[in-house]
């Protein structure tokens, strides 16, 4: 096609750069350590069990601050604080207390006595989230680092919010947003310090992504920023969320006011998930070979390749290996979420405000092409997706949020329409007598 032969050095500068980041994660965590103290930390997570800020077993009495994916969260503490190992070895095998019970019980028992318990390694991930937590953990008491977890949350919804609104129009973020609010654990990602990690990348990074397509950005330039987001989002992710911010890269290109031929933009759009997606591969088997170079123990056919094989078709209890299921259960997690009735309610008001507006329907299809990727990974990853339903369909409920907003755009809908349908939908009290 035509706009593949003017990219060639834009693809170059793309594998160059996320090469050249190898090493720099292969470094960073290799000293991590070197930086931390366990022994604060350690201390730290005694204090978090006995405030009630971590809890062992499956039940959380105090949801307000302890919710969510708490094995995640508790094993991700503990991950890298092996006793009696060189920094490079803690930082690139990542060994965690485990054993058959709830990763939170290991955490406590290793609070207690790390020497007491059996260490694990977890090298098939990268786990750069811990440049983020580890420090924190060490510094400061658990509940401040899921407060700070909660402020930058806020403070980057915020601003991918503005920033796309700024590239598609209010009405249109707005459609956006609600379902991840309302159809997903989104305000309560914070509980869970790696996957508030790896959240921040996508919604941080999302809204770099729109200033620079507002800003009128070339397709190289794109290509290269999608591939720094896809070999990061690597570095820190645990397979949580991968195809929800190649989606959003995605539909920010098509949602472009430019009048470019559609045709050209989705070839764009394409490519820079398509880069994404080649940068995160890359990311993830760089770091077996790293694993493998510090340990030569570590055998990717058994660590790697069966695990693969077991997040694709492997068998369980919550799995049925029958095409589409896997996308139903997301669509399903999503309507059945906390915020049904608020979700409820902005559906009604988007359909009151499309209700008699010409869409364009050509736009719209082209605009919401973006979704099939979260359904390609769904039935892809159909074992993985349907066994980790309750935080894999943040991307399904992102999907829907991208619908809502294509619609929007393709009728040309303005937040003061909105507006208007809402007041149409709640009226405001009048005083009795009135």
């Amino acid at each position: 096609m035509f706009i593949f032969g003017k990219l060639w050095i834009a693809f170059l500068a793309a594998g160059m750069l996320v090469l050249g980041l190898q090493p720099v994660y292969f470094a960073a965590m290799a000293n991590l350590n070197r930086v931390i103290s366990h022994e604060a930390t350690w201390e730290h997570v005694r204090d978090a069990f006995n405030a009630g800020v971590l809890e062992t077993s499956y039940h959380s009495r105090n949801q307000y601050i302890d919710s969510g994916d708490r094995f995640t969260d508790c094993y991700s503490l503990g991950v890298g604080l092996e006793p009696g190992v060189g920094s490079a070895v803690a930082g690139i095998t990542a060994s965690r207390p485990a054993s058959d019970r709830h990763a939170c019980d290991d955490l406590k028992d290793a609070a207690e006595n790390p020497n007491g318990v059996t260490w694990n390694r977890y090298a098939r991930y990268w786990h750069g989230y811990r440049l983020y937590s580890a420090p924190l953990a060490s510094a400061f008491p658990i509940v401040a680092v899921k407060l700070i977890n909660l402020l930058l949350l806020v403070t980057t919804s915020i601003l991918l919010f503005n920033q796309g609104a700024r590239l598609v129009g209010t009405a249109p973020m707005i459609g956006l947003f609600a379902p991840v609010l309302f159809c997903s654990d989104y305000v309560r990602i914070w509980h869970v310090t790696p996957h508030t990690v790896s959240t921040l990348v996508i919604v941080g990074g999302s809204a770099l992504f729109a200033l620079a397509v507002y800003r009128k950005a070339p397709p190289a330039a794109l290509i290269v920023l999608s591939a720094a987001f896809g070999s990061i989002f690597n570095f820190v992710d645990f397979l949580v969320n991968p195809p929800w911010m190649p989606m959003l890269l995605a539909f920010f290109v098509m949602a472009a006011p430019e009048p470019t031929d559609l045709r050209k933009k989705a070839a764009i759009a394409l490519l820079c998930a398509s880069i994404w997606f080649g940068a995160y591969a890359l990311t993830w088997f760089a770091k077996w070979v790293s694993a493998y170079l510090v340990d030569p123990a570590f055998d990717i056919k058994s660590d790697v390749l069966s695990t693969m094989t077991f997040r694709i078709v492997g068998d369980d209890v919550k799995v049925m290996h029958f095409p589409l299921v896997a996308t139903l259960k997301m669509l399903l997690t999503c309507v059945t979420s906390w915020g049904l009735p608020l979700a409820a309610l902005s559906l009604v008001v988007v359909a009151k405000t499309l209700r008699g507006r010409k869409l364009d329907r050509k736009l719209f299809f082209f605009q919401a092409w973006p979704v099939l990727i979260p359904v390609l990974w769904f039935e892809t990853l159909s074992s993985h997706s349907q066994m980790h339903a309750f935080f894999v369909a943040r991307s399904a409920a992102a999907a829907l949020g991208v619908i809502i907003a294509a619609a929007l755009l393709a009728a040309n809908v303005t937040g003061a329409d909105l507006g208007r349908s809402f007041k149409l939908q709640v009226p405001e009290k009048r005083a009795s007598g009135t």
